[in-house]
């Protein structure tokens, strides 16, 4: 029973390991399996150590490393939204500093816009202002000051 512990421990060892050679991002694991992997080898290491006290380290081990795995993805997953908010909300900060008190073009429905009624129509400054930028997805035009598209977050490009 020790042999079979030991070589389970090593294989979780190795996997570690190894695990620390993929590369990040793209291709790469993510946060969540990172998560797993790391919590699955934490587990498995204090689960032989608690096994072995009670003279059952191989059910620790097993035991361990998937309530550690369990738990490193569900945290892994938590740091990856969390992450993923934190950007959305970069995003609209920047675009909300952008165009306060300043026009922001309608997002693009694919009609031509209606006439607005006089109250509503941007100041004579904004209106003759250059369009320098576009979103080549939705063919929008912006001046030069804006980086973004307010609608859909995307980076503009410059026209040509």
């Amino acid at each position: 029973m020790k042999k079979k512990s030991k070589w389970i421990s090593w294989m979780l060892l190795a996997g570690i390991v190894l695990s620390g050679c993929a590369a990040g991002g793209e291709g790469g694991i993510g946060e969540r399996e990172s998560g797993a992997l790391l919590g699955g080898g934490l587990g498995a290491g204090l689960g032989a150590i608690i096994g072995n006290q009670t003279g059952h380290a191989g059910a620790g081990t097993a035991i361990g490393a998937g309530a550690g795995a369990l738990a490193g993805a569900l945290m892994g997953e938590a740091n990856r939204r969390n992450k993923e908010n934190t950007k959305k909300e970069l995003r609209q900060e920047m675009m909300q500093q952008q165009y306060q008190g300043q026009y922001a073009p309608q997002p693009y429905t694919g009609q031509p816009a209606a006439p607005q009624p006089a109250y509503q129509q941007a100041p004579a400054a904004a209106a003759q202002e250059a369009s320098t930028k576009y979103n080549p997805r939705t063919g929008q035009t912006f001046p030069e000051r804006y980086q973004y598209d307010p609608a859909t977050g995307e980076e503009l490009q410059r026209l040509r």
